[in-house]
């Protein structure tokens, strides 16, 4: 059984129909330790040593203290919708019930805090498709059958601003040495598939393009920025949220490219099959 390529497709985040919805962003539940909002609690020590939290204020550890500011959300939103129509190009594809869908490469965005200039993301993303209820495979975030498609890590590192800032700049009334700025450089994270013929394969079936709607969800584990507090060894978790407003441009980076794959047709083979047809001309023209 030989597969050959029926179409090649590439969705871009710029082109997202649902980019100006509001509603393509929502909260779905996870089992993260991240998504539950943690209490507030403040910082403050008093004179050690040594040094020891002050009256109801966030215990010391290690010789720092973090405390927990308080926001003004009750659940983290932590999903982006997308949606891309395929406008009829493909009604002229025919399906078997042995096609597949392989990913060639995908870009998934980092979600920025504007204010803090760092990632609100912890832990890994995850990439789904709507409808894919063909393709045998389990994850453990849906426990069923998966519509994953694609998951990655957030890549943890720190670097420091590169511009001259001074004093007394917000959010926190450090200078440019002092702030912290964690993933603010991290993009986004790119994935090309360097074995198509075995890796992030989907099966799906004849039926899979005729509504002419793809629907992706990024499902991502939204963490907290750090502030701060601009004294000594004191500093606060600000809980995030995927803010629509904000982060909506975040998602223009988006990009997956995607190869759709079916069996050869008999009659394909047939009129490709240069042997048998030497054979056949032999036949028909020999003297």
């Amino acid at each position: 059984m030989t597969y050959v390529q029926k179409a090649r497709l590439t969705f871009l985040g710029i082109d997202d129909e649902l980019k100006n919805d509001a509603s393509s962003v929502y909260s779905t539940v996870i089992n993260s330790s991240f998504y539950p909002i943690p209490a507030a609690i403040a910082v403050g020590t008093v004179a050690g040593p040594p040094i020891a939290p002050a009256a109801g204020a966030a215990p010391v550890y290690e010789g720092q203290q973090y405390g927990v500011q308080a926001v003004g959300f009750t659940k983290r939103t932590n999903t982006k919708r997308m949606r891309f129509s395929l406008n009829g190009a493909l009604n002229n594809i025919n399906l078997s019930n042995k096609a597949k869908i392989i990913i060639e490469s995908v870009t998934i965005p980092n979600i920025l805090s504007h204010t803090f200039k760092q990632s609100k993301c912890v832990n890994n993303i995850q990439l789904r498709l709507r409808g894919l209820t063909k393709n045998i495979s389990w994850d453990s975030t849906s426990k069923g059958r998966s519509t994953l498609i694609f998951s990655c890590p957030v890549f943890f590192n720190t670097q420091g601003f590169s511009e001259a800032y001074t004093n007394g700049i917000a959010p926190d009334n450090l200078t440019s040495v002092g702030k912290p700025r964690i993933n603010a450089d991290n993009n986004g994270h790119l994935f090309i598939n360097t074995s198509p013929d075995t890796l992030y394969n989907f099966n799906i079936d004849d039926s899979f393009l005729k509504s002419g709607i793809f629907e992706f969800e990024l499902l991502y584990d939204i963490g907290n920025c750090i502030y701060n507090e601009g004294v000594a060894a004191q500093y606060s978790y600000v809980p995030q949220t995927i803010n629509f407003d904000n982060d909506k441009d975040d998602f223009e980076q988006f990009m997956i490219s995607i190869i759709v794959m079916d069996i050869e047709e008999d009659d394909d083979k047939l009129y490709n099959d240069k042997d048998l047809l030497n054979k056949i001309n032999h036949l028909i023209y020999r003297k």
